[in-house]
């Protein structure tokens, strides 16, 4: 068999996957009910290719009207999530046997569904179900020191003599490389140019965290203090400035208020499991939200998508100019790729670029993605085609089975064809589709119907918050789980306003966190003060 790619990456370390954690169904019932899923059969995965293939974007960075398909969402948040989803899943792709849709040249295969007991036995995640940045810090560094026989860790070659990590930072920034390759702790954060940037920034941002500290700590003890600090800072962030961006805000209130209602440990005390409904369908939602170009800062044109993917591939280029050169035998991105953050996050005075609006389409360069190993031109490459495959594979239940479970109405098949082009009508007609809708696309198509794009709908919004805060509840570690710790709170905890961080900042945004690692942000270079 092909061998088949991470999320959208050709780049794989067998030293990336420190954990092995369940997965799940968070509606199991509906998961081993036929009449919940999608019908079995051949019909239903042309129906899936045939859907697939009209999600396209056909945006162009000539079109006049292209600005019609933004949202208001600032574009950090489509990478923020994609961040995310680094940080909390993995080798959701790699598994023997729960990948098999295609055969060696790239084709679709005709596959029967895995039964749900089947997946959850085999397939496992690659991370941890916390928001602990383990894709930024692996397993940690040597903590007992570095002439210790036996003590070293895996990551260890992610960090400093002093425990800071290694970030490169002279004259532009990008994460460190050995050659073209990325030295970090997740070789899917260097598969986009602006992931990447995104990733360097957290290192970055550790490392000023660290400087924040008293001096007369031992560089152990200030390495430990600082990523608790960068976690909560992270986590803080996540809830609060990306789910009430891209969520119906007064659902993510009532989460973090009530609790969640769906999402939690098994009933039998066994442990947190990561829902296949998140992973496989809801959390890629982001995938709409990837404008069809984008402009990295002042100095740089529009550049498509597909010219900012596989930035470690060899000969990687943007027109003529490579993304990544050798400079003085040590690789770089080049400066004129910088991101500058203003055009993206927003801060005080500007107008970053807004995501896409969350709708069934996609940009035209996730439909043929320009990675090794995937052979150009097929469904491999495809990115809607794979999603869909991958969800019937699973046996993923609808959309209108997930909503009907939640005491939420369905959208009808008016709803979730209306304004459609004719190839979507003739894949809904083809798979009857109209009843019983892929829970990816119900989940696009509902934020286009309920939101106009603007943020998720109902189910969406509910299904990616309540596992996002059901995640930072369960986790003992997390900042939620200490806001009434006096100790903590009287050094770190501002609340309910953000994370402390040394005596004059606090981060409550994304912006306060790029801000604060002093990344290229135009004219911006303060985070927010603390109040006094």
């Amino acid at each position: 068999m092909l061998k088949h790619i991470s999320h959208i990456t050709g780049v794989e370390k067998a030293d990336e996957i420190s954990f092995n954690t369940p997965f799940g169904y968070m509606f199991p019932e509906l998961a081993s009910s036929d009449d919940c899923k999608l019908p079995q059969g051949f019909t239903t995965i042309r129906a899936l290719l045939k859907l697939g293939a009209a999600m396209a974007d056909p945006g162009t960075p000539e079109d006049p009207q292209a600005s019609q398909f933004d949202s208001s969402i600032p574009a950090i948040f489509t990478y923020l999530g994609q961040f995310i989803d680094h940080d909390i899943t993995a080798r959701t792709d790699r598994d023997k046997g729960m990948n098999d849709i295609a055969d060696d040249d790239g084709n679709p295969l005709e596959f029967t569904p895995l039964a749900p007991d089947e997946v959850v036995k085999i397939l496992k995640n690659g991370r941890r179900p916390q928001f602990d940045l383990d894709s930024v810090y692996g397993d940690g560094p040597n903590l007992l020191g570095k002439d210790i026989p036996g003590a070293d860790t895996t990551a260890a070659d992610l960090y400093n003599d002093d425990y800071t990590l290694k970030v490169q930072n002279n004259g532009n920034l990008d994460v460190p490389r050995e050659g073209r390759k990325a030295l970090i702790a997740d070789m899917r954060n260097d598969e986009n140019v602006i992931v990447s940037q995104l990733h360097a920034t957290l290192l970055k941002f550790h490392n000023h965290v660290v400087d924040t500290l008293d001096s007369s700590l031992s560089d152990q003890t200030r390495y430990i203090t600082a990523r608790r600090l960068v976690r909560w800072a992270y986590q803080y962030v996540v809830i609060n400035d990306y789910l009430k961006h891209v969520c119906d805000p007064h659902i993510v209130d009532d989460i973090l208020q009530n609790g969640p209602r769906f999402f939690g440990p098994r009933v039998s005390g066994g442990p947190l499991a990561m829902p296949l409904e998140f992973s496989v369908a809801g959390f890629r939602f982001g995938h709409s939200m990837i404008r069809p170009f984008y402009r990295l800062n002042e100095m740089s044109q529009q550049i498509t998508i597909a010219e900012l993917l596989a930035v470690s591939q060899e000969n990687r280029r943007v027109g003529r100019e490579l993304l990544v050169l050798d400079r003085g035998n040590q690789y770089r991105l080049k400066p004129e790729f910088s991101v500058d953050w203003t055009n993206f996050a927003q801060f005080q005075y500007n107008n970053p670029q807004k995501a896409r609006r969350i709708d069934p389409k996609l940009a035209l360069g996730l439909l043929n993605m320009p990675f090794p190993d995937v052979i150009p031109e097929t469904m491999l490459a495809h990115l809607a085609q794979r999603n869909l495959l991958r969800g019937y594979l699973l046996g993923l239940p609808t959309g209108q089975a997930v909503a009907a479970a939640m005491g939420i109405v369905p959208l009808t098949w008016q709803d979730v064809t209306s304004g459609e082009s004719d190839a979507v009508q003739e894949a809904f007609a083809l798979g009857g589709f109209g009843v019983r809708t892929p829970l990816w696309y119900y989940i696009l198509k509902e934020a286009a119907v309920q939101k106009e794009g603007r943020s998720l709908g109902a189910v969406g919004s509910r299904l990616v918050a309540e596992t996002l805060i059901g995640l930072a509840k369960e986790d003992p570690n997390s900042y939620l789980n200490h806001l009434d710790d006096p100790a903590v709170s009287k050094d770190y905890l501002i609340q309910p306003n953000g994370i402390k961080i040394g005596d004059s900042h606090k981060i409550e945004t994304i912006a306060d966190m790029l801000s604060f690692s002093d990344v290229y942000v135009g004219h911006v270079h303060q985070a927010a003060p603390v109040a006094v």
